[in-house]
């Protein structure tokens, strides 16, 4: 038998011990520590609350020589549950699938890579397309843009191997009671994620990890028969062929007929919603978020968050605010993080926020937006969102000076709404310019920032800091259409289309794009059998 116990309380000092969980398991249960046979962190979460006494909580799974003495001493003590680990493919009879083609997934992103392990479950070969290269490939030309602005519309910090959220903190956000999440977990574990995102409160894999577990996913799916077509951009496709349902053409003039095409394409590839808008596939306009990013040094972070105890993590934080009838939100803090170039598109500047899994860069960044509604864009095209945030992202470059360096403002004047004299010290690479975001963004949007940022500052003395700084914008939190899916998670207009991931409107981060391409590879497997 293994016991759990509920709440085991450490000092974060004492984290740094030997043996700590061991040793605060045995003072807690009052028995030597040669009585603890094993130990398992189940979850572990800090506590700052109070200044200067900062502790860990942790659930602990535990064996011990005389288990059933301690389970009638100790209340908090109860029998360690199993958790099942859902096997996605045990409730469906794969083995009876037939495919005339292999099925198509465009797009190497979370969806995309997880739609495709779950069907190399089944012994399904598929082929995986994407526009941008390879992750060895893709980190150079991503440093050669944060370096003199040589930009590649094909492959860049949007589009390539491992999608938009390899270049990000890697936080993996969600409940973790569900099997498939923790299957997702576990998969992430097997490539090469730390083993503490299975128990920390605040799970994240950071850049450089995500870049490897990229490369073995890749092998690993390679090894199972998966061809990769790296540098190929989809640049149409035809239907209703009595040979299969799709014939795709690529930009290189390779031609791939398919029955089953995963549409995994991400929020920025703007090129393909005009594609798929002129064969008709549904498309409908969604609300979006938009703001910028609000850069702090990370130790007046800690300082804030933690007072003056020192601690080995990077401090973090998440706000939400209202301004009349608009929701303000931080996302995608990045502790100890870095600002990077995520345009897509020659001529349009857009930012978002990463993090080496050390979190030691010294700053911390956050973004911070506000809610776009319907209302403040469309007119009767579906697209029309995605032309709000292109006029933005356009303006943006001009207000920046070109080259991809990032207008920037100090936070005290874009309250104040003036220009930013004197050096503007920020993470973002090529470079920043002193600009007014104030201007650049929609008066809604500044409007709500304003006024959520003194509440922020309410509630975190000195976040409105002479060092924080305001960089932009951020444009791209989620995608501006959805593509409708029918119970089948097929495309209503096209069947054998699987729409899936943050560019069809059904995700908003790493998990919850992974959790919708394991769901998508079982309705291609599903679909076979029908």
């Amino acid at each position: 038998m293994t016991l759990r116990i509920k709440t085991l309380t450490i000092p974060v000092h004492a984290m740094q011990c030997a043996d700590p969980v061991v040793d605060a398991l045995a003072k807690q249960l009052a028995v030597p520590k040669e009585e603890i046979l094993t130990a398992t962190i189940r979850k572990k979460s800090l506590d700052a609350r109070k200044k200067g006494r900062a502790v860990y909580h942790l659930q602990v799974d535990f064996s011990a020589r005389d288990e059933d003495t301690l389970l009638k001493l100790f209340s908090d003590l109860e029998p360690a549950p199993v958790l099942p680990v859902l096997d996605p493919l045990q409730d469906i009879p794969f083995a009876k699938a037939q495919f005339r083609h292999p099925p198509v997934i465009i797009g190497s992103g979370p969806a995309g890579t997880f739609a495709a392990l779950t069907l190399a479950r089944a012994g399904i070969k598929c082929v995986i397309v994407d526009r941008g290269e390879a992750v060895e490939q893709r980190i150079r030309t991503g440093n050669r843009l944060r370096r003199d602005g040589t930009f590649n519309a094909e492959s860049n910090f949007c589009f390539g191997e491992g999608g938009a959220g390899t270049f990000s903190d890697g936080k993996l956000t969600c409940g973790r009671n569900h099997p498939l999440i923790r299957h997702l977990f576990n998969e992430f574990v097997r490539f090469g994620a730390p083993h503490s995102i299975l128990y920390e409160a605040h799970p994240h894999i950071g850049t450089d990890y995500l870049l490897r577990i990229s490369q073995r996913m890749r092998s690993s799916l390679t090894e199972c028969g998966f061809e990769y077509l790296f540098e190929r951009r989809m640049v149409d496709f035809t239907t209703g062929s009595s040979q299969a349902r799709y014939m795709l053409s690529l930009h290189d003039g390779t031609r791939i007929p398919t029955d089953h095409l995963v549409l995994a394409i991400g929020h920025s590839a703007r090129d393909t919603y005009h594609l798929l808008q002129s064969k008709k596939v549904l498309m409908v306009p969604k609300p979006f978020a938009m703001g910028a990013r609000i850069e702090h040094p990370q130790e007046l972070i800690n300082a804030i968050q933690f007072g003056s105890c020192q601690l080995p993590a990077a401090a973090e934080y998440k706000l939400t605010a209202q301004s009349e009838t608009r929701g303000i939100w931080t996302f995608c803090m990045c502790p100890g993080g870095h600002l990077l170039p995520t345009s897509a598109q020659d001529g349009h500047l857009a930012i978002n926020g990463m993090s080496y899994h050390a979190r030691n860069s010294g700053f911390a960044n956050a973004a911070i937006v506000v809610g776009v509604r319907k209302e403040d864009f469309y007119r009767d095209d579906p697209l029309d969102g995605m032309r709000f945030q292109e006029a933005i992202e356009q303006h943006a470059f001009q207000e920046g000076g070109g080259k991809y360096f990032s207008p920037a403002q100090k936070l005290k004047d874009f309250m104040a709404g003036r220009l930013s004299k004197g050096e503007l010290q920020s993470t973002y690479k090529p470079g920043v310019n002193s600009a007014r975001l104030d201007r650049i963004l929609p008066e809604f949007a500044s409007v709500a920032l304003r006024a959520a940022l003194q509440d922020y500052n309410q509630r975190m003395k000195g976040f409105l800091s002479d060092q924080a700084m305001i960089v932009g914008v951020e444009s791209k939190t989620s995608a501006p259409v959805s593509l409708p899916r029918n119970e089948n998670l097929e495309s209503q207009s096209h069947p054998g289309l699987f729409p899936a991931g943050e560019g069809a409107g059904y995700a908003g981060g790493i998990v919850s794009a992974a959790l919708d391409g394991v769901r998508i590879g079982q309705a291609v497997l599903r679909n076979a059998l029908s």
